[in-house]
């Protein structure tokens, strides 16, 4: 297996001898998904079942103090509009058991769920001879950089309108490789995020592989909880066993960078969407750069929430009691800026 790690990259602001590093818990931890205690099923779109078209769906959303649900945002999808609108149909009819401090119901603030349509068990895996004959053009056009053939194959294979499962995770590999042969990381990760898997035995050494190129490139780009999140998949997987010792040295040396007296800075571009998110590894940052039109600023921690205005240079503390915190910037499409987390304050 080709092992993707890039420890360097982070190297070089790392601190060299940490004797009073951060838990990794308290800062790299993702947070724990909540129990619904209604669920209500999403209604299979008829026109998808029909074409047996499979997709997915994930959202997040705040859990009120009465338990219900609210502020749904999709976080990301496969593709098909009708799939998605079922999953958020079904998301904002869920109850829970609220959040209590000090006897009270609060808000759950950080709340991430993911809705997949299947026709079968395990997705369907057969391909469409029309895929197959447009993939393998976009392929060998790839092969050989011809990347103006490649773009209008992508094209083609984006207009074809029922994608099983299998063809929808083969469009988001041919599209990360794309990426990964121009030099764009940020979006090699974003279609590799859209690569939709079940995690078992029969492909282990498969979704390993996948999921050592987003550890890669998370740790590139700084995002460094994401990476811990991945980490954590990995090291359930039976093909990761020996790795494992390789694994941990990253995410000790990703935690003392954390607790480094360096910035973490995160290049943030909000490409054909309404926002670009972000998982906070610390409680102050700063927006600058900004280049483009930003409209607001939508912070969601484990038991708080609040919505800002944004200004270029603007900087943010957040109180040391909202934990967990993940912000979704709102602005138009292409906007660009840089999201610099500073270090703690001793």
């Amino acid at each position: 297996m080709n092992k993707l790690f890039t420890i360097s990259v982070i190297s070089s602001v790392l601190l060299s001898n940490s004797t009073n590093a951060i838990e990794i818990s308290k800062h790299l931890s993702t947070t724990t998904e909540p129990v619904p205690k209604v669920r209500v099923h999403p209604t299979y779109p008829v026109n998808a079942a029909r074409n047996n078209r499979e997709g997915w769906a994930k959202f997040s959303f705040i859990i009120e103090k009465d338990g219900s649900v609210s502020n749904v945002i999709d976080i990301d999808n496969s593709g098909s509009k009708d799939i998605t609108l079922a999953a958020k149909k079904a998301v904002m009819k869920w109850q829970y058991e609220p959040a209590m401090e000090n006897g009270e119901p609060i808000q759950q603030c950080v709340n991430n769920v993911q809705l997949d349509f299947r026709m079968h068990k395990d997705g369907t895996t057969e391909v469409t001879r029309k895929f197959n004959r447009i993939y393998k053009k976009a392929i060998k056009a790839l092969e050989e950089k011809n990347y103006s053939e490649v773009d209008e194959y992508l094209a083609s294979l984006k207009k074809i309108k029922y994608l099983h499962m299998s063809e929808n995770n083969f469009l988001q590999l041919l599209h990360a490789q794309y990426a990964k042969d121009i030099g764009d990381d940020a979006l090699q990760l974003s279609h590799l995020y859209k690569v939709n898997f079940i995690e078992n035995e029969k492909n282990s050494e498969h979704a390993l592989s996948i999921l050592e190129q987003r550890f890669n490139l998370e740790l590139k780009l700084n995002r460094l909880k994401q990476a811990y999140s991945t980490f954590k998949r990995m090291e359930k997987n039976p093909a990761a066993k020996p790795y494992l010792e390789s694994y941990n040295a990253v995410i000790k040396r990703v935690d003392e960078f954390v607790n480094s007296d360096k910035d973490v800075v995160v290049s943030a571009d909000i490409r054909n969407a309404d926002y670009w998110q972000h998982s906070l590894v610390r409680n102050e940052f700063t927006l600058t750069s900004i280049k483009g039109k930003l409209s607001k600023m939508d912070i969601r921690c484990a038991n708080k929430r609040h919505v800002y205005s944004i200004e270029n240079n603007n900087t943010w503390q957040l109180p040391e009691s909202w934990k967990q915190c993940h912000i979704f910037v709102f602005g138009e499409n292409n906007a660009t800026f840089n999201l610099v987390e500073h270090p703690f304050k001793v």
